[in-house]
């Protein structure tokens, strides 16, 4: 399988270069001026063992940058190292994609500078500069550069209301099915050593030969038996989601997700139970709770939903989880409560419809969006007075039950046909 070709103009810089120890690649349009100056800051600071003192290439999306710094060397005297700028060609993506979420191709662009630099290992920012304005650097690399794991995922702090997609359907799920419990399989932050930059570029390839634009570092890690370490940042993203609807986020997390399962599934089907990364520093404290969530407008979506909906799930869900479901639509909202066993086989049989192409793909997920609101109310009602360190015992219990329901996965994966009461 041929590798990405960088652009002739990226080649040559990248030839310039002769090598580095370190790539910082950042994964999304930034401004130049505050890159060099917070990239600068984040090398300088990373402390003893320094990285700062090895050759290290910042390479971020060219056509920002200041004509008299582009490509610049700057001397790290205080250290002995050097920190050059790289720019480099963003692939083009569609107008309609989830401006936070880095397309893989920009993946391949990146890992394809790591191979020709031959690093030693590669931090990506994806989204903004937030992880360069905080200690990401040096308590990320540390695992990766002292050779304790491959890949380092990062642990953030959150509100027991924030990343509740990733709570509920892509966490859960990928440590149900890889065996590995990282907590932000998505992460658009992450370091990974120079060694697995091959595999992933194999990866890569298969991804977006098979149409996928997404990519998973924590799945592909696992499947290849690689040490995954979590580290606790302080780093703290706020992408806006302005002109983004909940059925488009859902689309564009979960159905790749979905894809990944039928791709996997050989290997996921072996896989029993989960273990434990290890994990480094501190935990952060997480971001004061905001108003309480208004469950009101999610309970009506769900009720309107089943509604409306009833058709498409009957084609999806056996009988016994939509007499559950016509339960729950009844109108009372306090007593609201989806067991995390029902939403777990929810989960699990809108995979096997994405995968059999039971309905359209496109429609199968925007039907999954009011079950995932239902979901969000009921977790919403269960945790409104609850700590954060409770609202986290409560995901790790959901977590449990994904693993818990994984036969009823492996039953219904194997036999399609029947349903199971």
């Amino acid at each position: 399988m041929a590798k990405l070709e960088l652009s002739e103009e990226t080649k040559a810089e990248t030839e310039e270069v002769k090598g580095a120890d370190l790539l910082i690649a950042v994964a999304a349009p930034v401004d130049a001026e505050q890159l060099r100056a917070a990239a600068t800051q984040a090398v300088l600071g990373m402390g003893q063992p320094a990285p700062s003192a090895l050759r290290t290439v910042v390479a971020y999306p060219g056509g920002t940058e200041p004509a008299a710094q582009a490509g610049m060397d700057l001397e790290l005297t205080e250290t002995g190292g050097a920190l050059r700028f790289l720019p480099y060609s963003l692939p083009s993506g569609s107008p309609s994609r989830i401006p936070w979420l880095p397309a893989a191709s920009t993946y391949q662009a990146l890992f394809a500078m790591a191979r020709d630099l031959g690093v030693s290992a590669c931090a990506v920012i994806g989204v903004d500069l937030a992880a360069l304005h905080s200690d990401f650097l040096a308590s990320m690399m540390a695992p990766v550069l002292e050779k304790r794991c491959d890949l380092a995922m990062p642990l953030y702090a959150l509100g027991k209301f924030d990343g509740l997609l990733n709570s509920s359907i892509l966490a859960p799920l990928t440590r149900a099915l890889y065996g590995r419990r990282v907590r932000f399989p998505l992460a658009p932050d992450f370091c990974l050593s120079g060694k697995m930059i091959p595999d992933l570029e194999v990866a890569l390839h298969r991804t977006t030969d098979q149409g996928q634009s997404i990519f998973w570092p924590a799945t592909e890690a696992a499947i290849r038996d690689c040490g995954i370490s979590q580290v606790h940042v302080d780093t703290r993203h706020v992408p806006s989601a302005e002109g983004v609807d909940l059925s488009t986020i859902l689309a564009q997390t979960v159905g790749p997700l979905f894809a990944e399962m039928t791709i996997n599934a050989p290997l996921w089907q072996r896989v029993r139970g989960s273990q434990p990364v290890e994990t480094w520093g501190s935990a952060v404290a997480p971001p004061a709770d905001g108003a309480p969530a208004d469950t009101t407008p999610m309970l009506e979506t769900f009720q309107l939903g089943y509604r409306n909906l009833q058709e498409v799930w009957s084609l999806v869900l056996p009988p016994v989880t939509l007499l559950e479901l016509k339960r729950l639509a009844r109108p009372s909202t306090m007593s609201f409560h989806m067991p995390d066993e029902l939403w777990v086989r929810i989960v699990y049989d809108f995979a096997l419809a994405y995968r059999l192409r039971t309905i359209s793909r496109t429609h199968l997920l925007g039907a999954l969006t009011p079950l995932y609101l239902g979901w969000v109310a009921s977790y919403a009602l269960e945790v409104g007075n609850a700590s954060a360190g409770e609202a986290e015992q409560r995901l790790e219990k959901l977590a449990r039950a994904y693993e818990e329901g994984k036969p009823y996965l492996l039953s219904r994966w194997r036999w399609p046909d029947r349903f199971n009461p």
